[in-house]
């Protein structure tokens, strides 16, 4: 086994992968929000004065500072881990694989290349991206 090989058991990356998606399930809540439709409870209008002295709407799209502060205030800290557990059910094991692929490419590149060296990183990484 290829795993056991690294000296690195695959609860270690089953675990990493788990982290990281906890860790990042904030961000992954503003981003839906942001693209979704249910944005406009989030945007706020600017008033523009035109030449004629009459005013002009527009509808400006908050950032991510802005869409966090507002769901924390209306909605509460939880509300930032919506969706988890069925992200922990995809991501996590999807995380495991990745940090596997990318720990045994960088151990047979480290053969290849100078060990530990930009390229060693970057294929590596590369490569588990694409699952080889």
């Amino acid at each position: 086994n290829s795993m056991r090989d690294t000296g690195v058991s695959p609860h270690a990356y089953i675990c990493g992968g788990t982290v990281g998606a906890i860790l990042t399930c904030p961000l992954e809540v503003v981003k839906t929000r942001l693209q979704s439709s249910s944005v406009t409870l989030y945007i706020s209008e600017v008033q523009l004065n035109t030449m004629a002295g009459a005013s002009v709407n527009r509808v400006v799209s908050p950032g991510p500072l802005h869409c966090l502060k507002v769901i924390l205030e209306k909605e509460g800290p939880r509300s930032l881990f919506r969706g988890l557990g069925p992200n922990l059910v995809g991501v996590a094991p999807s995380r495991a694989i990745y940090f596997a692929a990318y720990s045994n490419c960088k151990e047979k590149l480290n053969g290849v290349f100078d060990p530990d060296s930009t390229q060693v990183h970057m294929i590596s990484a590369a490569m588990a991206g694409m699952n080889i």
